[in-house]
């Protein structure tokens, strides 16, 4: 006599079953619209509250290099700079908001347990993100920059354009910023069930692989020494975000 297991019965109710409704292309267009449109005006606040300390942040990027003095040729090049500034400001104080809605887009499906680690875990990215930023400011690029400037001998003057040096800066930190989210992202990932810890813990040699490519990038110079700085940071981050996503 053969006996038949009946399917485990599951509670429509609990909301930590929920896994969403099924949409169609329109319905994701239009959720992908309205949640661009409120990143966009979260970056467009950041931008200009930091516009208000716009000549405090530039004058922050020029102390890194106390010794040369910048330049504007253009008319418009100072303003021009202020904005480009401004802009990546606002991205990193919009840089909470921009990883719960791309989280929340991706992961339609996800139950309020889940949500749950995700708003938790959002202070944090805005920590890692100033983590990222202070490090780049202070450890980061102050050799990089000593060693660009220093090739060529005393015989080459050098007064940066205020432009040049400005988009040089800003992205090395707006990159080594999102570098330091890697910890939060990848406890992110585990805790929504995108990924298993057991599967990150065995790409290990692959996330070697791509953090040196990373590095490799967002370091401006070919010193093998400031690519260390960045990338052995970057790869404790992701151990870090492992044991963050298994233990808690």
């Amino acid at each position: 006599m053969s006996t038949t297991t009946s399917p485990q019965q599951v509670d429509p109710k609990d909301p930590s079953n929920y896994q969403g409704e099924e949409m169609t292309l329109i319905d994701h267009l239009a959720e992908l619209r309205n949640r661009l449109i409120k990143v966009s005006i979260a970056v467009v606040l950041g931008m200009v509250f930091a516009f208000v300390f716009i000549r405090d942040i530039i004058q922050a990027l020029a102390d890194i290099v106390p010794q040369y003095r910048l330049q504007a040729i253009d008319p418009t090049e100072t303003f021009s700079t202020y904005m480009k500034v401004a802009f990546v400001c606002g991205l990193g104080i919009a840089m909470p908001l921009i990883v719960y809605q791309l989280f929340a887009f991706v992961s339609p499906g996800l139950t309020s347990k889940e949500r749950g680690y995700i708003i938790r875990a959002l202070p944090f990215v805005m920590i890692m993100f100033v983590c990222g930023v202070a490090f780049g400011y202070f450890l980061a690029l102050p050799p990089a920059i000593t060693f660009l400037f220093g090739l060529g001998g005393s015989e080459i003057e050098k007064n940066p354009r205020i432009s040049t040096y400005a988009n040089f800066v800003i992205n090395l930190l707006l990159w080594l910023g999102v570098a330091f989210e890697t910890p939060v992202l990848v406890y992110m990932l585990i805790k929504t069930n995108l990924v298993t810890h057991r599967k990150l813990a065995g790409l290990r040699r692959y996330a070697v692989i791509v953090i040196l490519i990373a590095a490799a990038i967002i370091t401006p110079t070919p010193d093998p020494g400031n690519l260390m700085i960045v990338a052995i940071p970057m790869y404790l981050l992701f151990e870090l975000g492992l044991i963050l996503g298994r233990f808690f």
